[in-house]
């Protein structure tokens, strides 16, 4: 509405006065009326975000290190590593650029984390690593720290287990839960094999080792009578030749177009208890633009500094919940988010 076009083509309308509401705005003009989500928040007119960390403020200080490339002059050589910086805005993941007998605790600006073994004893330009003063060999393109595979499946295994609480709690009163996972790799959840046949990531096989496992529980037996199969599923954009890819661009699924209408489409039969579909996971396609108001838990399986990202990501569960009838649900009880969330709890909360 700001380019001189539009503003001619609404001038042609010879109005008498306009009212603009947008989200967005470029410009304000006489601005009458502001719902932030605070207030939106105080009017009880999205969920209440409860945040369940599984990373005590320890386990998150874990030194992060991950080898970005090696290289050499007739001069010097040296690596590019990527670590956590202390900076005057707190904690920030920069490359910094290292050689033999540069100390990690100094290139941190003094992070206590590498204060004892980070120091560069070799850096190995033909075979591409470097090795570290506490022993450890880090080759390009390997980190440590930060997420691991055992923080993973906690993760995923305390999604479903925060997914059949309210299941067995919500179930009577209409009300069908939905979970939703942000991964950092498609390949995670979906790869595959020699001949093209898609299988399941790593993702896909522990969240379906964590669902049979606690739907066998007596307390939850038959609550989801649907196999761990059926239950979960994905939507991802695709290359031209169909294969899934880490894209920013939702493009238009093909072999998977069934998947594409259920979860982006066909919110009815998505919100149906007789529809199998309760754990959605997503590379980027459903980060903006996309919310269905029964997602109770969004579980965070990529690590990302963005704010704006986070909200995105957030946002997707802040609709207030509907029952099978539609009819939207009020209790502030039941209107609550779950963030599974890959960082402590002050991190996240900042």
């Amino acid at each position: 509405m700001e380019t001189e076009i539009r503003k001619k083509a609404i001038e042609n309308l010879n109005y008498a006065c306009t009212l603009r509401y947008s989200a967005t705005h470029t410009n304000q003009y006489n601005l009458i009326y502001s719902l932030d989500p605070v207030k939106a928040y105080d009017l009880g007119l999205v969920k209440q975000i409860e945040v369940d960390s599984i990373i005590t403020q320890n386990d998150f200080n874990d030194a992060f290190i991950r080898l970005e490339k090696v290289s050499a002059t007739k001069t010097r050589t040296s690596a590019g590593l990527s670590i956590d910086v202390n900076t005057n805005d707190g904690v920030k993941r920069k490359t910094v650029a290292a050689k033999v007998g540069d100390d990690l605790y100094k290139l941190s600006k003094n992070r206590e984390i590498y204060k004892q073994g980070y120091i560069i004893n070799g850096i190995d330009v033909e075979s591409e690593f470097i090795s570290l003063s506490n022993g450890e060999d880090l080759f390009v393109g390997d980190s440590q720290g930060g997420m691991t595979d055992e923080v993973i499946k906690f993760q995923i295994e305390k999604t479903v287990k925060e997914h059949f609480i309210k299941e067995k709690k919500y179930k009577a009163k209409g009300i069908k839960v939905l979970s939703l996972f942000f991964i950092d790799r498609v390949a995670n959840y979906r790869k595959y094999d020699e001949n093209g046949n898609p299988a399941h990531g790593k993702f896909a096989k522990w969240f379906e080792e964590s669902f049979t496992a606690i739907s066998s529980k007596s307390a939850y037996k038959g609550l989801i009578p649907f196999s761990a199969e059926d239950v979960h599923n994905g939507y991802f954009s695709q290359d031209k030749k169909g294969k899934f890819k880490d894209s920013k661009k939702a493009a238009k699924s093909r072999a998977d177009i069934d998947t594409f209408k259920l979860i982006m489409k066909d919110k009815d039969r998505l919100l149906g208890n007789d529809e199998p579909l309760r754990f959605i996971f997503s590379h980027s396609a459903l980060r903006e633009g996309w919310d269905n108001p029964n997602v109770f838990q969004i579980c965070t399986l990529n690590e990302t500094r963005s704010d704006l990202k986070k909200r995105q990501e957030i946002g997707r569960g802040m609709r207030l919940a509907v029952d099978q009838s539609g009819q939207r649900i009020q209790n502030p009880v039941i209107n609550k988010l779950t963030v599974i969330a890959n960082e402590s709890y002050e991190d996240f909360a900042k």
